[in-house]
């Protein structure tokens, strides 16, 4: 299987799509960076990287595709700006508004080198949203991670073997 999204003209090998099932972590986002990403910034060559930061894979979301945490996103936002390329963070996506707060929150906070870690949500509007704990924090749901090893395993081999095709 090659996982390519096709441009018009019947072009291939313009960007790189990869089939998480349900449930996906941050252990799951860690492995597909770590076995990918420098493939992809090796062979497609960027003069500069754009990075939407969505927060619909978040916990908490209620679409429930993924159970990434804000600080598994900041550790993604990490891999893609440690190529020291220039790079456009944008942000997208997310339904649980005070997660997506969070995860944004979190990743501009580290970017600018301030530790949030020990911070509570101030009292506004919308306070209320951010309980019980009131502070930065995301955790992780009990959902099953259906990415189980043996699929992860064939569908990142897959992935890289494709990226090989590409000159």
């Amino acid at each position: 299987k090659q996982w390519y999204q096709r441009r018009v003209r019947g072009g291939r090998g313009y960007s790189v799509n990869i089939p998480l099932k349900n449930g996906a972590t941050d252990d799951t986002l860690k492995q597909v960076l770590e076995r990918t990403l420098g493939k992809v910034v090796e062979k497609f060559k960027p003069d500069a990287i754009v990075c939407q930061c969505g927060a619909d894979g978040v916990a908490g979301d209620p679409h429930q595709a993924f159970n990434y945490t804000a600080e598994g996103l900041l550790t993604a936002v990490r891999r893609v700006i440690s190529f020291d390329k220039p790079t456009l963070l944008l942000g997208g996506g997310g339904y649980n508004h005070a997660n997506v707060a969070r995860t944004w929150t979190t990743i501009t906070a580290d970017l600018l080198g301030m530790n949030l870690s020990k911070e509570y949500i101030p009292e506004h509007k919308y306070f209320t949203e951010y309980g019980p704990g009131f502070d930065m924090v995301v955790n992780a749901s009990n959902m099953r991670n259906d990415n189980d090893s043996t699929y992860l395993d064939t569908v990142l081999n897959t992935v890289v073997s494709n990226l090989e095709l590409i000159k």
